[in-house]
């Protein structure tokens, strides 16, 4: 992760308990949720891949739409003190007022388990629930902090880091982090860099 440094700290403050990450849409909110699980569990866990056991820990991913507790998530949200359990879910704006109340109003706070709620939308989750959680906001990246995320780009999909990619994203105001990857991987695809950031923007 890039930029964002105050909510970050703020972040790696939280052991357990609710979390909600929130803020406009392509700012890197899921992956800084599947960061977060990685760095506390030793698990990296990818956006879709639901469910993952391994040793003394049990990470799942859910989307809004599909997220239900079956018996056996049950025991480790509820009773299972013996494994740290995170639970990450997704779009969590499109959460139901059922599924809030008679899903997520019920589990308790235990050390053990971690509930990270992805969301654009915070205020479509109930107070009662905003509450509960530690708040982490994310928005767009400073101008001053492109470079770095686009060097990190240029390295991940193996072309060379050129400023220019930096001025025409500077030019077209492009400071999302996710427009960002995207403008870069299309540049490794053989896009100009004026095409790539364009399709961004």
């Amino acid at each position: 992760m890039v930029g964002n440094t105050e909510a970050l700290a703020e972040l790696r403050k939280v052991d357990s308990g609710f979390v909600l990450i929130h803020g406009p849409i392509g700012c890197g909110k899921t992956s800084l949720a599947l960061a977060y699980v990685h760095e506390q569990t030793g698990i990296r866990i990818e956006e879709g891949e639901r469910r993952v056991c391994l040793g003394s820990y049990y990470v799942a991913h859910v989307h809004a739409n599909d997220f239900e507790i079956s018996d056996a998530e049950k025991r480790h949200l509820f009773f299972n003190k013996s494994t740290r359990t995170h639970l990450i879910i997704d779009e969590a704006q499109l959460l139901t007022e059922k599924k809030q109340q008679s899903r997520l109003k019920t589990i308790p706070f235990r050390p053990e388990l971690t509930i990270i709620l992805v969301t654009q939308d915070a205020l479509a989750l109930e107070a009662s629930i905003r509450d509960r959680c530690t708040k982490i906001r994310l928005g767009p990246l400073a101008a001053r902090e492109l470079p770095e995320l686009v060097r990190r780009a240029c390295a991940a999909v193996g072309i060379v880091y050129t400023s220019e990619i930096v001025q025409a994203l500077n030019r077209s105001e492009c400071f999302r982090p996710r427009a960002i990857l995207n403008a870069v991987e299309a540049i490794a695809r053989g896009k100009s860099i004026a095409n790539a950031v364009a399709g961004q923007a």
